[in-house]
């Protein structure tokens, strides 16, 4: 709450029409003053997180697709389980990663999950507004590269046209597949920029020849009559490697809202990590909450796809955020975005925006994440 106090020194007026007009002076100055304050968003805990409007809450604003790697967000808000960490947390339906990442370099946004690809490109272009903080899942073979009836193998493509969204795991998925059989993506094959949403439709129309999107798109793209797929990701280098998709789950959080508050974002990560525990154990019942809401599938086949994922635990971040495990890997990717694709401007250092001091549990520790903590 804030109190305004004005004071205001009206000197003795001989002509009663000039005390009108300072009496209507100050009365402007007053309200301008209010509008201003109320315009400058004065119930602001800090840029980008309002208070909520339920008493007590802090709010945040998590952005993500209808992808998978986003039900731990889902079950949080459904089950209220960050409402018992103190967050009123609205969901926001963001399709291509690099837009998320936007939304939360601007403030719009707190907290995401996006592909490694979009975090590593706006690392090599110096945004720094963010922190990187977790990987929640490894879950390879839900992207491929999927083509129209008469397309027999990846030769074929030469002169086809691909339609995906630019800057995505995809992205660098269908350039590893096309090198890995003699075709050079720039000048082989035509390549067209989509929309999450518009890839299957596209397809089905055919207004392109073949498409490549991750799950739900991907269920739908092999639905099509007479389409096949030809190559996955796991057909990839990368993930000869390294085990896991092209471009991994990563979790990323806004720098000016943890820095404004890092014990308040250290809860909020607690609830979160609580919705993966309640997930790995639950997951049929995670499938029936977001069946039809969330993610629009049958839902016995939501229910395959979660049990295919492996999820990463708190107690799990401080061995997959190392060398020996996701780091590896980006060192790796980094190079093929900057040396092979030339999409990047050079190799980030990406350790520089890690930040694991938010994490409910602390390396070495031994300390579970307590709801007394709050």
């Amino acid at each position: 709450m804030i109190v305004l106090e004005l004071s205001v020194d009206i000197q003795p007026i001989g002509d009663w029409r000039a005390k009108n007009v300072s009496v209507r002076k100050v009365a402007a100055l007053i309200l301008a003053v209010v509008v201003v304050l109320m315009s400058t968003g004065c119930d602001r805990d800090d840029r980008g997180a309002a208070s909520s409007g339920k008493t007590g809450l802090h709010r945040v604003v998590a952005v993500g697709s209808q992808w998978y790697g986003h039900i731990p967000v889902w079950i949080g808000i459904e089950n209220g389980i960050f409402e018992d960490y103190g967050f009123e947390v609205e969901w926001s339906f963001i399709g291509k990663s690099m837009d998320r990442l936007n939304a939360i370099s601007s403030g719009d946004a707190q907290f995401a999950s996006l592909g490694e690809i979009a975090m590593l490109s706006a690392m090599a272009h110096g945004n720094r507004r963010f922190y990187w903080i977790g990987n929640q899942d490894i879950a390879p073979g839900f992207e491929g590269l999927v083509v129209r009836a008469g397309i027999g193998d990846v030769v074929d493509l030469k002169g086809k046209s691909i339609g995906f969204p630019f800057g995505s795991s995809v992205d660098i998925t269908l350039r590893l597949i096309l090198r890995q059989h003699g075709l050079d993506p720039s000048k082989d094959v035509r390549l067209v920029n989509l929309e999450v949403g518009d890839v299957p439709a596209a397809f089905r129309a055919g207004n392109i020849d073949g498409a490549l999107v991750w799950e739900p798109g991907f269920s739908q793209l092999k639905e099509v009559e007479g389409a096949k797929v030809l190559a996955m990701d796991t057909d990839t280098e990368i993930y000869r490697r390294f085990g896991t998709m092209t471009g991994p789950d990563v979790l990323i959080i806004g720098k000016a809202w943890v820095d404004a508050d890092p014990d308040r974002a250290r809860r909020f990560m607690e609830a979160y990590f609580v919705a993966i525990d309640w997930l790995r154990e639950n997951l049929d019942d995670a499938a029936k909450i977001v069946h039809g809401r969330y993610i629009q599938q049958d839902i016995e086949l939501i229910r395959k796809n979660i049990k295919r994922f492996i999820w990463h635990g708190a107690e799990d971040q401080f061995r997959v955020m190392s060398d020996s495990g996701i780091f590896g890997q980006a060192e790796y990717v980094s190079a093929i975005l900057h040396e092979q694709i030339r999409a990047i401007p050079g190799r980030p250092a990406f350790r520089e925006w890690v930040n694991l001091e938010i994490l409910p549990v602390a390396p070495g520790s031994g300390k579970e994440p307590t709801k007394e903590s709050r």
